[in-house]
């Protein structure tokens, strides 16, 4: 679905990590994904709420087990704080499973907008933190 919306989409390697906050849950797949776009914030973090529904997300509670969870982490250098629509993704240089999977795309150069510090200075930050990369492949 996501390369059918964002041409030219490239993916991580596919991670495990221990789930937070509910801890008694399966580990969680993680990933991520870059593409260029002409859209909005406002109109990427539809397409992402569509896609989302389409593929029935509903966490039965607040960090529970989920079928998708696509969050909008970063788009350019725009920092957006509403209630809508929060970039830079709040925790993105706090958690392995979200920092990892954007340096393996080749983001350790980005700064980020809120910190302006380059992503890949945060690794030694998170390593500690449980994530592993699996086997699996998204295919482009």
């Amino acid at each position: 679905m996501l390369k059918k919306v964002f041409r030219g989409i490239r993916f991580s390697p596919v991670y495990k990590s221990a789930p937070l906050g509910l801890l008694d849950q399966a580990e969680f797949l993680n990933a991520t994904a870059a593409f260029k776009t002409k859209l909005s914030p406002e109109k990427v973090s539809v397409k992402l709420k569509e896609i989302e529904k389409k593929l029935k997300k509903n966490p039965p509670v607040r960090f529970g087990p989920r079928t998708i969870d696509l969050d909008l982490l970063l788009h350019g250098n725009e920092i957006r704080l509403e209630d809508e629509l929060t970039i830079p993704h709040l925790r993105l240089h706090a958690r392995r499973f979200v920092l990892q999977p954007l340096l393996d795309l080749g983001a350790g150069e980005i700064v980020h907008p809120g910190f302006e510090r380059k992503l890949k200075t945060y690794r030694k930050e998170v390593e500690k933190q449980k994530c592993r990369k699996t086997s699996i492949r998204l295919i482009p």
